[in-house]
């Protein structure tokens, strides 16, 4: 304790000269100080002395000082009694001492001001350990909930460990400032979650595993599929002097064709989604041919306006397919590694051209020696022959040489005459070529992926007559299921073909790794 700002060192100097046995004159006299302090310091030793004669030596110790209480007026006794009631009462989610003296005024007789009322109320709410959060708190917990928030406040997991002490700190009164504190949480997560147990429960405070409506995810789908087919574009088309991509370009590609704001971030996350990265392309996904747009456009309008007796085919050649040992995963024993040799000598090779129908998803396939034009006129015959009752058909492929020969448009002027067409009755074939470099738009790419899968991969077939016959019978099961199914289509199917036979510019119906594992690329000989 300290007298008239006397310095604690002066004060314990005076303590010791007192110690010695020096009266408050001498003690006054050699300090400077008034007679009067050291007199008031000197009565206080002595009490010391009689009451703690151990204490006496240690500067540290000072009587205890008991205040008396001072009575409170009748006036203040009446607020205090009307402190819970407006407490009680509060609707605000956090107690303020603007906004009860707000409603105190209202409601009762004002016979104080501001300052007084908040005086009383801290004195209050200090007495009986009401907090700013008072009206928020937890007031009432299940015994079920307690056992159970008991055990969680020993568990392992810090999530359910810091719910535990949030719910049980807030029925205890504890603020939720300190609670927030010692959870290293922020405030307003705390709140929450003491509003979402008094609303909902234990069961309110599990997580729930994230979903959006039906209307948010046709919205990113639209998204991708747009962004998928402006990926399918080269960026020259746009304006942008690059030969390839970048995730800023199509965002603001996308904002400038769509109308609509997208950030880069988005569309390199929807690109993620879809298992598009960059890498080092050996085949792309990007056509080059400045007619992309045009020749698009012709296969969008055939198949937007294609009538009952028309069928529109999507065609390729699978192969050649050299006829040896191939790899691919499988299930395997544990311990055993299967080996295929690296160099082997082919028994056979084999080309299969097919026909995916789009509207029936029906393929009709044949063998052919090689690829060249020859079979492409072959492939038509069969064509016109299986759908004589047709009135147009339309032929959709690559930009391979041998589908845009002279010969080959020589033959299909031909048979569209009417002087063969009397002769010959049957439908009018239709050329629809897709983009140069854009087989990645033909869908029956994506019928092939799941033949390679099923009967191509992990094989060993002795000639080429058993691995045509396994060929033969994945088309029939594959057509005899849609003619069953019609509605059904795509990945239905063993789930192996990677997306349905529909014609779409944003989708990739090209598998590389599907194509091309365990095959012998050969050069084709014209004739």
């Amino acid at each position: 304790m300290l007298y008239n700002n006397i310095p604690k060192t002066e004060v314990n100097l005076i303590r010791r000269l007192f110690i010695e046995g020096k009266n408050a004159h001498q003690i006054a006299i050699e300090t400077g100080f008034c007679c009067t302090t050291v007199r008031s310091y000197c009565v206080e030793f002595k009490e010391i002395r009689e009451s703690y004669p151990e204490k006496l030596k240690d500067m540290r110790f000072n009587l205890p000082r008991h205040f008396a209480k001072k009575a409170l007026s009748d006036r203040q006794q009446e607020l205090r009694d009307l402190l819970p009631d407006l407490v009680a009462s509060d609707p605000y989610k956090r107690l303020t001492l603007a906004n009860l003296f707000r409603r105190y005024q209202l409601k009762h007789v004002c016979k104080f001001s501001e300052s007084q009322f908040n005086n009383i109320y801290r004195q209050w709410a200090k007495e009986n350990k009401v907090n700013e959060f008072a009206s928020s708190k937890v007031k009432r917990i299940p015994d079920e909930d307690m056992h159970v928030l008991l055990a969680w406040r020993k568990s392992m997991d810090h999530r359910k460990w810091q719910q535990a002490v949030v719910i049980l700190s807030s029925y205890e009164g504890l603020c939720l400032r300190q609670i927030a504190k010692k959870v290293e949480l922020h405030l307003d997560t705390v709140e929450q979650w003491v509003a979402i147990y008094k609303l909902q429960g234990l069961e309110g405070l599990n997580r729930k595993p994230y979903t959006i409506n039906a209307e948010k995810e046709q919205e990113i789908n639209e998204k991708k599929s747009r962004i998928n087919e402006l990926l399918h574009q080269s960026p020259t088309l746009y304006g942008l002097n690059r030969t390839s991509w970048r995730t800023a370009d199509l965002a603001e590609v996308y904002k400038r064709v769509h109308k609509q704001v997208i950030s880069a971030g988005t569309v390199w996350q929807y690109l993620k989604d879809q298992g598009f990265k960059f890498r080092k392309a050996r085949e792309v996904l990007t056509s080059p041919d400045p007619n992309f747009r045009e020749k698009l456009a012709n296969v969008q309008s055939i198949l937007s306006k294609l009538g009952p007796d028309e069928r529109f085919f999507s065609i390729d050649e699978l192969g050649p397919l050299g006829i040896r040992m191939k790899g691919g995963r499988s299930y395997t024993e544990p311990g055993l590694i299967r080996t295929i040799p690296a160099h082997q000598k082919a028994k056979a090779y084999i080309v299969c051209t097919a026909a995916l129908e789009l509207s029936t998803n029906q393929v009709t396939h044949f063998y052919s020696p090689r690829k060249d034009t020859d079979e492409m006129i072959k492939l038509v015959d069969v064509l016109v022959a299986q759908y004589r009752s047709m009135e147009k058909l339309y032929l959709c492929w690559d930009a391979a040489s041998w589908h845009c020969s002279n010969k080959l448009k020589s033959y299909l002027k031909n048979i569209n005459s009417v002087a063969y067409r009397n002769e010959h009755p049957g439908p009018i074939v239709h050329l629809a070529p897709l983009p140069a470099s854009a087989q990645f738009l033909n869908v029956i790419e994506s019928v092939f992926s799941g033949l390679v899968k099923a009967v191509i991969h992990n094989s060993d077939y002795p000639d080429a007559d058993c691995c045509k016959q396994a060929i033969d019978i994945y088309f029939q099961q594959r057509n005899a299921h849609f003619l069953e199914h019609p509605k059904k289509a795509g990945n239905i199917i063993w789930g192996k073909e990677l997306v349905k036979p529909v014609f779409s510019p944003n989708q990739n119906c090209k598998d590389p790794s599907a194509r091309c594992s365990g095959m012998f690329r050969l050069k084709s000989k014209r004739k």
